[in-house]
């Protein structure tokens, strides 16, 4: 069954959409959006040109892609989050998750009660009884702002995560790119870095970059800051082989080699198409432009192929928003199961009366033949039973159920015969008749004395109770004796 989701990536420079469609033969790019947001004026407040351009941004893309039934998972800016490096003892989600607001406290701006947290955590080469994670915060007033933009275009997000995150988390696992590397989401003003090492992203940096001729400069200064303080505390001489730039349309190759030229590392837009990072059905037409629509489309493909992700909507909001939208089909499947769970009560008490009645019949009938069987039986406990010892005592006292009258089993009166005769006597039996009072045995042996030592074996059996040659003759060829033994029982 195919889906659509539509990726949202909310800046300060603007608004990028990509909306895939996802199906069991692949994922295609239905239809991709970007609305630049101008520049704030003068004596405009921080913020303001901002709020009122993304919302124009969102109705516009609202009014170009039909996002009816879509699923949206967006990004907001990473200047509005607050991110920090920790360590905790154990590695248990959900211990991490009930201590971090205490261990918060004391190094955030705000109250952690106004804020929304949540982490990921490290994979660091060292680590032993701690686990490295980093938390990631945001305004609670902040979030529902953004919230409230895109419910104005009827847009329920299923995630609120960071801008540029997405696609670190592409570029980090793909294995096209090296393990460690840098990659810089670009905006308006602030920046965010993500340092990737062994294949994670190990820190996470929203920094100040002035957006005047001097914005090349301060982005240097900010990246060069970041590595130090990454140094310090996570992971000493870090060394990177790549930068990868995002959230900017480099349309030439000036602005990444003056970056190389003062960082001394190489650098080049991040492309998840052509690089196949990301693996698409359909290539975008020529007017996609990787730097600005790269960050929707990792948001996309992060919920199809469900990649672990920063979520700011696992909260309240979310749970909230959930059942305002699911309540009606909540409710009914409720019911349903209800009615289910109650046919299957009363089947199971119907086979229950059904099989009830089913053993009352057998044991009637059990009865009844009992009754017949053994009509002098007045009293009747355990008819089962009783008929077991009756059938006992009747195989006791018959000789053709398999026993002889003197309680003694055909197979036993053979076993006898069989152990009273050493190997080292040449003798063939040719025929053997029991009946109720004795035994006929003929055969043939190499002597006489043979002829009578087989039948003084046979008398020390305590189960027969007198043994008589009937006859001993030699055979015409005098080789052999036939012989006749008649054994009484």
């Amino acid at each position: 069954m195919s889906r659509k989701v539509l990726g949202l990536d909310i800046r300060y420079s603007g608004v990028s959409a990509v909306l895939v469609k996802s199906g069991i033969n692949g994922n295609w790019i239905e239809a991709y959006e970007y609305v630049a947001i101008p520049d704030k004026k003068s004596g405009e407040k921080p913020g303001e040109k901002e709020d009122t351009g993304i919302d124009r941004a969102l109705v516009t893309i609202a009014e170009k892609i039909d996002i009816t039934g879509c699923v949206c998972i967006a990004a907001v800016p990473a200047g509005e989050v607050f991110f920090r490096n920790m360590k905790v003892p154990f590695n248990d989600r959900k211990k991490i998750r009930q201590i971090l607001p205490f261990e918060l406290e004391s190094v955030m701006p705000f109250s952690v009660e106004n804020l929304v947290i949540d982490f990921q955590t490290l994979n660091l080469p060292g680590q032993t009884d701690q686990t490295d994670i980093i938390a990631a915060c945001i305004e609670k007033v902040r979030l529902q702002s953004y919230l409230d933009k895109l419910a104005s275009i009827k847009i329920e997000p299923e995630t609120v995560t960071v801008g540029g995150y997405a696609s670190a988390v592409f570029l980090s696992g793909s294995g096209k790119v090296s393990e460690n590397f840098i990659y810089v989401d670009m905006d308006r003003a602030k920046s965010a870095l993500y340092i990737i090492s062994s294949g994670g992203i190990c820190l996470i940096r929203p920094f100040t970059a002035v957006s005047n001729a001097q914005y090349k400069t301060s982005l240097c200064t900010g990246i060069q800051r970041t590595l130090f303080a990454f140094d310090e505390i996570v992971y000493d001489d870090f060394k990177p082989d790549l930068l990868l730039i995002g959230g900017y349309d480099l349309d030439d190759n000036s602005m990444a080699q003056d970056i190389e030229q003062q960082l001394g590392v190489p650098v080049k837009q991040a492309d998840l198409v052509r690089d196949d990072v990301t693996i698409i059905k359909n290539h975008p037409a020529s007017s996609w432009k990787p730097g600005l629509m790269d960050n929707a489309l990792a948001l996309a493909m992060v919920e199809i192929e469900r990649k672990s992700c920063l979520n700011f909507h696992k909260t309240s909001f979310a749970a909230k928003k959930y059942w305002e939208k699911h309540k009606k089909s909540i409710v009914k499947s409720t019911v349903l199961l209800g009615l289910v769970l109650v046919s299957a009560v009363v089947s199971f008490m119907i086979d229950s009366y059904s099989t009830g009645k089913r053993i009352d019949s057998l044991d009637a009938g059990i009865i009844d033949v009992f009754k017949t069987t053994f009509p002098d039986v007045k009293r009747i406990v355990d008819p089962v039973q009783q008929m077991r010892v009756k059938i006992e005592e009747k195989r006791k006292t018959s000789l053709f159920s398999g026993k002889t009258e003197n309680n003694i089993l055909k197979i036993d009166i053979l076993s006898e015969i069989s152990k009273s005769i050493p190997k080292d006597i040449d003798v063939a039996f040719t025929r053997l008749v029991i009946s109720r009072e004795n035994i006929q045995i003929t055969g043939g042996t190499d002597t006489f004395n043979a002829v009578d030592d087989i039948k003084s074996r046979l008398e020390k059996e305590d189960i027969f109770k007198k043994v008589t040659i009937s006859s001993a003759n030699i055979e015409k060829s005098g080789n052999r004796v036939n012989f006749k033994l008649k054994i009484q029982l």
